[in-house]
């Protein structure tokens, strides 16, 4: 059973970038069920790595079509996937030292990160991205 689902709510209504956006709840998942194995310290430092490559190819995505349609919110936006970037640093820094708080820790950031960040945040490029021909 995944207790992290992709829900319709937080669809930008463009399908590509639906599709990367559910990624991140396949991430999620994994990482929660490797905390409810007891796994989680044997996969902590994948799913980092998983989370880190997505990050990097979702946001050039997202970015590339800021500087494409001329996005006003473009300079707010990639401060917040530039603190996404340095917030995976630190929790792959806690991760080599083993601390396994920090899996808890990165489950409640992400949770955070998705409901801020793709319900509030993204939405602001949807209309843009829409009347630009994306859908």
């Amino acid at each position: 059973m995944n207790i992290f689902r992709w829900d319709e709510k937080y669809s930008v209504g463009i399908q590509s970038i639906d599709d990367q956006h559910k990624e991140i709840f396949r991430v999620m998942d994994q990482l929660f069920q490797s905390l409810k194995s007891g796994m989680a310290s044997h996969t902590i430092m994948q799913i980092i790595v998983d989370l880190e490559n997505y990050a990097v190819l979702h946001f050039k995505n997202e970015e590339s079509y800021f500087s494409q349609f001329n996005f006003e919110g473009l300079e707010k936006h990639i401060i917040e996937h530039k603190e996404f970037i340095e917030n995976m640093a630190t929790y792959k820094a806690d991760a080599q030292a083993g601390k396994l708080a920090s899996s808890f820790e990165l489950l409640h950031y992400l949770k955070v990160w998705i409901d801020h960040h793709i319900l509030e945040v993204d939405m602001e490029y949807s209309e843009c991205f829409k009347k630009n021909g994306l859908n």
